[in-house]
């Protein structure tokens, strides 16, 4: 017999209520996302008069300076260095910060590689600690367990735009002389207890590619309060040329790379500055009234900020409980976007990121020529290394986030999640 129109079909363990999309039934987001221009006028005439200047390099140029001195005024910090990406940023902060050879730095194991990629290219080791499902990031209590009289430094990333518990991190780091790098690639302008992110480490890496709050193509930053720490990152990221120095007495002391940012990012990085506030502003409105939709749904428990705190949701993180859960988070992500939501499931390139082959069978070694063959011996990654993660890599259900989305994206999405999760019985 034909389902009725509007109706669900048949599904052994399922509850009453409207017939998904992806079973023929009428889609939840009945209008597509709002959408608007990232670049504008600003960005036009920043670019032309850039190029008009016939000057693209930063020595003797003026647009990275500027773009330095907007961030140093935005975060209300010291010491600003810009970057090729966020990816150089961490190397050159790890390097500043005196990681070497041999050293364990401790990393959250889900993120983008861009977080661990630094740490293997100085001849470190990664140490993966679990992290809790609230944020995302490191659980001070693992952190603890995972110090080791080998450990030099914490790069802790704050993930999706939510922030760590990073007072707590910090304060481990400050008590076991251990330097804290904060990864805020994700999480531009968050606060916690009226402290912006970033400015609880000794360092912090940003990013500005295409796929940020602000992007410039690709581009990054560091900040730091410490001016010899901000002399090494330059240092670092101009192949360790100090330019205060004549041409043929420049000495360089140490193996650096060109991770310089041109002036032509620098001037779209420039007006894209000015937009951020408000960006971060706008997409905290639109998370606010999503996650008041969303809440009390069996099935699905939305990641949270601690009171006192404020994300800048670069996404809208959760996970799925109960029978969701075992059910399994591809098949409620397939759900959801068959009625319109993007909803999708991995924040790292593999499940976790020990689970990658250059680290799993050590591959890595052979393939780079400027490490010791045997620098990862006695090192395992194989899977149960950080459980939380991986139940977390297994259960995370991501929801997108953008300034320009409206009130009703906000509503519909938030139905569409109800929908589904009520077809997948765990609404009673």
């Amino acid at each position: 017999m034909p389902t009725p129109t509007g109706s669900r079909p048949s599904t052994p363990g399922s509850t009453a209520g409207p017939a998904l999309a992806i079973d023929g039934g009428i889609k939840a987001k009945s209008q597509p996302y709002g959408t608007g221009e990232r670049f504008g006028a600003a960005e036009e005439a920043a670019v032309l008069a850039a190029l008009r200047s016939q000057h693209l390099w930063y020595i003797g140029g003026t647009r990275v300076f500027q773009a330095e001195d907007a961030i140093r005024s935005l975060f209300a910090v010291e010491h600003v260095v810009c970057c090729s990406s966020g990816t150089a940023a961490i190397h050159a902060a790890l390097a500043a910060c005196g990681v070497e050879p041999g050293d364990e730095v401790i990393v959250n194991p889900i993120s983008d590689w861009g977080s661990v990629a630094g740490v293997l290219a100085l001849g470190a080791i990664p140490v993966f600690c679990d992290i809790e499902p609230a944020t995302f990031s490191l659980d001070p209590e693992a952190l603890l367990r995972a110090i080791t009289a080998k450990t030099r430094a914490i790069l802790v990333v704050h993930l999706g735009g939510y922030p760590a518990r990073i007072r707590e991190i910090a304060g481990i780091a400050r008590e076991r002389s251990l330097k804290l790098i904060e990864d805020c690639a994700q999480t531009p302008l968050a606060e916690v207890d009226g402290t912006m992110i970033g400015m609880f480490g000794d360092a912090a890496a940003f990013s500005t590619n295409d796929s940020k709050h602000i992007s410039c193509g690709e581009g990054g930053f560091v900040i730091t309060r410490d001016a010899e720490t901000a002399r090494l990152v330059r240092l670092f990221t101009d192949k360790g040329y100090d330019r205060t120095a004549k041409r043929g007495t420049i000495a360089v002391g140490f193996l650096a790379f060109n991770y310089r940012m041109s002036e032509l990012s620098a001037a779209v990085l420039g007006a894209q500055l000015v937009r951020l506030r408000d960006i971060i502003a706008a997409r905290r409105r639109y998370a606010a009234r999503l996650l008041a939709g969303v809440q009390d749904i069996p099935g699905y428990a939305p990641s949270i900020i601690a009171p006192g705190s404020a994300g800048s949701w670069w996404h809208i993180l959760g996970r799925l409980t109960g029978k969701a859960a075992s059910i399994g988070q591809q098949r409620v992500a397939a759900a959801l976007v068959a009625e319109g939501i993007p909803a999708y499931t991995g924040l790292s390139p593999s499940r976790v990121l020990y689970a990658s082959p250059a680290l799993v069978d050590h591959s890595l070694c052979a393939r780079n020529r400027l490490l010791r063959a045997d620098f990862l011996e006695g090192y395992d990654y194989r899977p149960g290394l950080c459980p939380v993660a991986e139940s977390l890599a297994n259960t995370a259900l991501i929801l997108p986030c953008s300034e320009f989305f409206t009130d009703q994206d906000a509503d519909e999405t938030a139905a569409g999640v109800r929908k589904v999760m009520r077809h997948f019985g765990e609404e009673r």
